[in-house]
């Protein structure tokens, strides 16, 4: 469903949107991702692309892409998380709006298009969609995230979402939504873990005034064997995440306090889906394992 919205900027006056990519040993899925990103029909974009450290040829597409088009911009750090290098690209960050992409996933041509019509029709500083899922090859797998299950526009407070966030109807996926910069004031992802989006997504929603959330599938989000969880870290730092998503809310909405505490460690609220794919990759890697050892 495409928003049409009389007087949009033509290409040549389009404001900027900053792509924020993180990088790390996606050689494989890398140059896919880059081209939907540099495919959008909104033109007027520049990629950071932060390069965590790769030990495969990840740099060297990084660098291919930014000699071929002067949108891109490449930065290499040495390795220090996913954190890190988010808050490196915010504080490079010239767009009015940001929007973060994981470098193994693929973009919608019409993504930031869409979300800033709806943006700008509806008045709101975060426009949300859905996403669906496919395998390393690309092809599409059959999920059902609770974040996809709405059937029509929704204009959402931050109080709102936040509440539909803490319990499960809303992932905390920052390549969920694509944001005005001014809602990253003063977020700063914890350096050194995991579910880094979970911790402060709630702080992202709390800056808004409006939220849009369109019925539309503008984001393809790509499982495999490498996005399996690491159990033990995984467990550790989602329980950090929570801890600081309840604090924020506790804080930011006194009243709300004892009902996300309740809400928060409350088995209906979890994210079987995410641990459902992930036991579905681990399976099938196993299977496939089996069968690259048989005899030929």
């Amino acid at each position: 469903m495409a928003l049409d919205f009389p007087g949009f900027p033509e290409k040549e006056n389009q404001e900027l949107v900053s792509v924020i990519l993180t990088v790390y040993n996606v050689e494989r899925w890398l140059k896919k991702t880059m081209e939907s990103i540099l495919g959008q029909t909104w033109k007027n974009i520049e990629v950071i692309a932060i390069d965590d450290g790769s030990k495969d040829g990840s740099g060297a597409i990084l660098k291919e892409a930014q000699r071929k088009d002067p949108r891109v911009r490449a930065v290499f750090t040495k390795n220090r998380g996913v954190s890190c290098a988010r808050n490196l690209g915010l504080s490079l960050a010239r767009g009015k709006y940001i929007y973060f992409c994981d470098s193994d996933d693929l973009m919608d041509p019409r993504l930031v298009e869409e979300c800033l019509k709806a943006m700008k029709r509806y008045g709101a500083q975060i426009a949300m969609f859905k996403f669906d899922g496919i395998n390393e090859f690309g092809k599409p797998i059959a999920s059902f995230y609770p974040h996809n299950r709405y059937k029509s526009i929704e204009i959402l407070t931050p109080r709102e979402i936040i509440k539909k966030q803490i319990r499960g109807k809303i992932g905390g996926y920052l390549w969920s939504f694509l944001a005005e910069k001014k809602v990253y004031e003063g977020v700063e992802f914890p350096e050194g873990r995991l579910v880094e989006d979970t911790a402060r997504i709630c702080h992202i929603f709390a800056n808004a005034h409006r939220i849009v959330r369109l019925p539309e599938v503008l984001y393809h989000y790509r499982l495999h064997k490498s996005s399996l969880m690491r159990k033990e870290k995984m467990l550790m730092d989602w329980k950090k995440a929570l801890k600081d998503r309840l604090e924020f809310v506790s804080k930011t909405f006194p009243d709300l306090r004892r009902w996300a505490t309740i809400q928060t460690f409350s088995p209906l609220n979890f994210d079987y889906e995410s641990v459902r794919q992930n036991i579905a990759i681990g399976l099938r890697s196993k299977r496939e394992g089996k069968l690259s050892r048989r005899p030929k």
